[in-house]
């Protein structure tokens, strides 16, 4: 077998990761270089607050002035990793293909584990309606008018709404007489592969993540995403640092000769929040 370089590695993660990330699409993302300094891994993200319009009833009366107030939401990265010691056995008589049977676990594994991170955010909030146990259509689309009609009184923007469902709920929309499904010729992304419609407003997008019997809808605001790859490091015998595809992976494979072995480790730092609850309304089964 010939080894691949991590440069070469890179490459090939960039295909698997494209195909393992969906939610972080969907929302927010901050820049890795706003988690650089002394702060820890953590950044706070700004949310303004809504004012109130006054009226000038007499003209040249004194008018009034309003504070124009932020509320912050902590963000901060956790540190995801795979790592796989291989042995000299396994790299001369086992391994035929590195990036099919070593990299692709891995850069799935970390992948997965980033995406869980705005998962649990979503997984996390507190049901505001619920489907009821037995579906029908009538049930299905009543539910989803309530959370387009929460979303539109809380003054949420009409566009950048998405509706993130579990397996069982997507099943459940996709038998609702005239729901309509997007086409998904000339575009292989991440984002539409994994749309499965369009309906009263909202991208409706299908994640593994999300707990059974959960619909979370959202504007792209209501959540934040953050994602770094980690510093390159002196002691690898090679590594990479690339970002693609909308998330950014270290690989470094390291040479353990006290073991006759060799490491590969894939890791990255991910982190996600809840930055405005007035743009997200969550909906579950009556039995979740």
């Amino acid at each position: 077998m010939a080894l691949l370089t991590s440069q070469q590695i890179s490459r090939l993660s960039v295909g698997l990761l494209s195909r393992s990330l969906v939610l972080p699409s969907t929302v927010s993302r901050i820049a890795g270089a706003e988690y650089t300094g002394p702060n820890g891994g953590t950044t706070t993200v700004s949310v303004p607050q809504p004012g109130t319009s006054r009226e000038q009833v007499t003209p040249g009366a004194t008018i009034t002035y309003d504070d124009v107030t932020e509320v912050g939401v902590d963000v901060s990265l956790s540190h995801l990793y795979h790592a796989k010691r291989i042995t000299a056995e396994e790299m001369t008589y086992e391994l035929v293909n590195f990036g099919a049977q070593i990299l692709a676990v891995q850069v799935d594994a970390v992948a997965r584990g980033a995406e869980d991170q705005l998962a649990a955010a979503m997984n996390g909030l507190t049901s505001e309606g619920a489907f009821a146990l037995s579906a029908s259509d009538a049930d299905t689309i009543a539910m989803l008018l309530e959370a387009r009609q929460a979303l539109t009184v809380a003054n949420v923007p009409s566009g950048d709404r998405f509706l993130a469902v579990s397996a069982d709920i997507a099943t459940r929309l996709l038998t609702v007489e005239g729901f309509r499904s997007v086409d998904q010729a000339g575009d292989n992304s991440a984002l539409r592969d994994a749309t499965i419609g369009r309906l009263y407003g909202f991208t409706i997008v299908e994640s593994n993540g999300l707990t059974a019997g959960t619909a979370v809808a959202y504007h792209r605001s209501g959540f934040a995403f953050a994602n770094r790859a980690p510093a390159g490091v002196a002691y690898a015998t090679d590594t990479a640092v690339f970002s693609e595809g909308g998330i950014s992976l270290r690989h470094i494979f390291q040479g353990q000769p006290d073991i006759l072995s060799d490491a590969s480790v894939v890791s990255t730092f991910a982190g996600a929040a809840v930055v405005d609850a007035g743009r997200v309304y969550k909906l579950t089964t009556s039995a979740t």
